[in-house]
C-alpha cells in the first residue's frame, strides 16, 4: 500500500492477492492506501480538496492516447520507459524516442508503423499471454513451499514492471529478488537450466553500460525482465509437475 501511495503501479498486485484469497492483505492494502490517500492529508488539505486531488490526477494518470500516457509527452514512449506499452509504441509506431525537453532532432527506432489501436491489441495481448502464463504455472494451494513461493512472487515483480504504464530504470531494482531466486536455485543445483534464460537476460542489462541510451531505444530491460520471466516460468511449471507427480502416487496407494 506505501508503495502504491508513492508510485501508483504497485497496486496493480491486488489483482494477485485476490486470486490467490489474501483477503486480510486485500483488506489491509485497501485500508492502508485509504489513509494515505484521504486521511492523512485530511488535517491540512480537508476531505473535500483530499478527494478533489485524488480525482483529479487518477483522471490524468489513467490517459492513454496516441501522444502520451498520463499527461506525460515527454517520458510516454521515449526510450527511458521500458514497460510493455513504452517499448511496443516505440518498436511498433512512428513516435520520437528522444526524451529530451528542449528541440531537438528526433529519434526513430520502430520497425513498423502500426495503427495505434492495432498496437493496443497487440499490448492486450501480450499482457493477457503473460497473465494466462502466471495462471497456468502456479502451483495449487497443496503443492506451495516456501521454494515454489519465492519464484511465484518473483513472477509477480515482472509481472508488476512489464505491464505497468511507466517502468523507468530505477524501477528494475526489483529485479534483485528473480536473480536471488535464480542464484538459490542454481547453489542448490535445481535451476541448470535458468542459466539459458538469466545469461541473456544479464546480457542485455549489461548492454546498459556501454550503451545506456542505445540499448534502452530498443527495450533492453524491457526484454531482460521478459527473458526472466519466461525462464522462471518453466522452472515453476517444472516444479509443479515434479510436485504433482509425488501427490497422485501417495493418494493411487492410498485407495489401493
Amino acid at each position: 500500500a506505501l508503495a502504491a501511495a508513492i508510485k501508483a503501479f504497485p497496486v496493480i498486485a491486488i489483482i494477485y492477492l485476490v486470486y490467490r484469497g489474501y483477503w486480510k492483505a486485500v483488506a489491509s492494502l485497501i485500508v492502508t492506501l485509504a489513509f494515505l490517500l484521504f486521511i492523512l492529508p485530511a488535517p491540512f488539505r480537508g476531505l473535500d480538496r483530499a478527494w478533489q486531488d485524488f480525482e483529479k490526477w487518477s483522471a490524468g494518470m489513467l490517459k492513454y492516447e496516441a501522444k502520451a500516457v498520463a499527461q506525460r509527452p515527454m517520458r510516454s514512449y521515449t526510450w527511458k520507459n521500458q514497460s510493455l506499452i513504452g517499448v511496443a509504441n516505440r518498436l511498433l509506431r512512428h513516435v520520437d524516442a528522444d526524451a529530451a525537453s528542449a528541440p531537438h532532432r528526433p529519434i526513430y527506432v520502430n520497425f513498423a508503423d502500426l495503427k495505434f489501436a492495432t498496437i493496443n491489441g497487440i499490448i492486450v495481448a501480450v499482457a493477457l499471454a503473460l497473465g494466462i502464463l502466471f495462471v497456468v504455472v502456479m502451483p495449487r494451494r497443496a503443492m506451495r513451499t516456501p521454494e515454489s513461493d519465492g519464484i511465484e512472487f518473483a513472477l509477480l515483480v515482472l509481472m508488476m514492471l512489464m505491464v505497468t504504464p511507466f517502468a523507468f530504470g530505477y524501477f528494475f531494482c526489483w529485479l534483485m529478488l528473480p536473480f536471488s531466486v535464480v542464484t538459490q536455485r542454481l547453489l542448490v543445483g535445481k535451476g541448470a537450466a535458468l542459466l539459458y534464460w538469466s545469461l541473456p537476460a544479464l546480457t542485455l542489462l549489461a548492454l546498459g553500460l556501454p550503451f545506456p541510451r542505445s540499448a534502452q531505444l530498443y527495450g533492453n530491460t524491457f526484454l531482460a525482465a521478459l527473458l526472466l520471466f519466461i525462464g522462471l516460468s518453466i522452472e515453476l511449471w517444472r516444479y509443479k509437475q515434479q510436485a504433482g507427480s509425488q501427490i497422485h502416487p501417495a493418494t493411487s496407494s492410498l485407495v489401493t
